[in-house]
This record gives structure tokens, sequence and C-alpha cells, in this order.
């Protein structure tokens, strides 16, 4: 199997944020994520098919929350698992491959975000898209989506501004659930650091969403 073939499906039209279960029939289910890793440390392609299987919803959403692009956010997340294939060598066997993984997405949309920062003005209009769109058993009114909108672009152009630790602290505490402790070992950065970082981002955020009620 290429490289490239692992990714075959990956983010097709009606599924961005992740890929229908497609492994249950596979032994590669029964392996541990350490196994997975340990073989792609050696150069084993195959076991990062499956690798990706688990954890590519996630880092998908990462991705999404913090460049707030959906083709970006599908760009970042399969060059992440590339990454990851390219510098498992690098991975500690005695830590856990989640925290590892998701370092490797916050630094991978990090750099995407400040590459495509460089390239395009942040005055640029937004790109809309539908990704933070509640799915529901019926569409919401035309007002109900028009302040849908108008709050996913208050809340990019805030993320937007925010400095890159600030904004990658905010998106693992409120968009993935991780405790503050589990944000320091994954960002491989002191508590308190986590902890300034998050205040001054909601500091931040705050003025700029003040006043908008959906």
């Amino acid at each position: 199997m290429t490289l490239e073939g692992c990714f075959s499906g990956v983010g097709s039209t009606g599924s961005r944020g992740g890929r229908a279960a497609s492994w249950s029939d596979s032994l590669e289910m029964d392996t541990s994520d350490r196994e997975l890793m340990t073989r792609m440390a050696r150069g084993d392609r195959e076991a990062l098919s499956p690798l990706m299987e688990r954890h590519y919803g996630r880092v998908y959403r990462i991705a999404l929350s913090y460049l707030r692009d959906p083709d970006e956010a599908l760009d970042a997340a399969q060059e992440t698992f590339v990454k990851a294939y390219q510098n498992a060598h690098r991975w500690n066997a005695s830590s856990e491959v989640a925290p590892w993984l998701t370092r490797v997405a916050v630094n991978n949309a990090i750099d995407r975000y400040r590459r495509r920062k460089r390239r395009f003005s942040l005055m640029e209009a937004l790109v809309e898209g539908d990704h933070d769109r509640q799915i529901t058993a019926e569409d919401p009114s035309p007002e109900r989506k028009l302040l849908g909108r108008e709050l996913s672009e208050r809340i990019t152009a805030a993320l937007r501004a925010l400095p890159a630790t600030q904004r990658a602290v905010f998106v693992l505490r409120h968009y993935e659930g991780l405790s503050l402790e589990e944000i320091s070992r994954t960002l491989e950065i002191s508590l308190g650091t986590v902890k300034s970082s998050l205040h001054r981002a909601l500091r931040r955020l705050r003025p700029r969403l003040a006043g908008f009620r959906a």
C-alpha cells in the first residue's frame, strides 16, 4: 500500500469530519496504538491506515476548530498523518499515542495558519462554510441561519486574532474538552502557562463576542 493510498475516501462529500467504519472485519482493530506506532517507526505503512481510522475524526475536529475552514482542515488532517508516519521514529514508546497525535495536529494547524496568514491578508472576506451548522430534523429559519452565520464569522474572526498558544489552548479546552492537565501534557507546556493562556484568550474573546445573542 502506498502512503497516498491510506487517504482514499477520507473526507468524502457528506462526511468531512471522519469516515464511516470500514475496518470491523480487520484484525488490525485488535492492535494497540502503541503497536501500530512501533510498526510505523520501522517503516510499516500498513500500520498507518488503522491508526487513521481510530483518530482521524478527532484530528480533523482539532484542525477545523483552529483553522475554521473545512477544506483547509481536511488537508491539515491528512498532512498530520503523513507527518505522524514520517516522524514515528521520534515518538517515545513509553508515552500515549493520542496526545502525541494531538500535538502533531495542533502544531501542523499552527504552521498552516501561519503560512496562510502570510499569503493572505486578514482583511480578506471569510470563506463561508457549513462547519458550524447544527444538523437537525428541520432546517432552521432564515433568521436562525443568518444569526448562526454571523456568530460563526464573529468566532472565526475572534479566534484568528489570538496568538498561537492561546488559540491552541482554547481549542483543546472548549472544542475537545481536554482538562488543563491534559492540555499541559499534550502541548508540552507548564500548567501555569496553560492557565494563563486560557485566561488571556477568554479575556481577548469576550469583548469581540459581547452583545451577541443568537
